[in-house]
């Protein structure tokens, strides 16, 4: 069986927007196709990053044709959404506790509850993850 990590929105940006960490992101996406991994992210994700892309747009480093492209093969990837309304109830809770988003706490939680390693570029979620004890790898560049 494959081991099972959990992406947030900053690693999956990194597959489509050339950035620091780039490189890591996609070395994530090489050992997924040969089956030496198995990447999963909460259902909102693609809604992050798609407000990610979005930011790029209005910040002059993409055209709206590029994002939209690059949401695309966000979508043709073999990565799994899961979802699950409980841990979207848990989030608040979590999110006060834990002094982060409903949306970052979601990653968090989903982590825990699959026992499985959080992938992140984002320091404060580490930073959290760390706290919890949670297996967190950290992509910095």
């Amino acid at each position: 069986m494959s081991e099972v990590l959990v992406v947030d929105a900053s690693v999956a940006l990194k597959w489509v927007v050339t950035e620091v960490g780039s490189d890591q992101a996609s070395d994530l996406l090489t050992q997924m196709a040969h089956g030496a991994l198995a990447l999963v992210g909460p259902e909102h994700l693609a809604g992050e990053v798609g407000n990610g892309l979005r930011k790029r747009v209005a910040q002059g480093v993409l055209r709206a044709d590029d994002a939209l492209s690059a949401l695309d093969a966000i979508a043709a990837l073999e990565l799994e959404f899961v979802g699950g309304e409980d841990r979207w109830f848990r989030s608040l809770a979590a999110a006060l506790d834990w002094q982060l988003t409903t949306y970052d706490a979601l990653y968090v939680l989903l982590a825990l509850d699959l026992d499985a390693e959080l992938v992140t570029a984002d320091l404060h979620l580490i930073e959290t993850a760390r706290k919890r004890a949670l297996p967190v790898r950290p992509l910095l560049g």
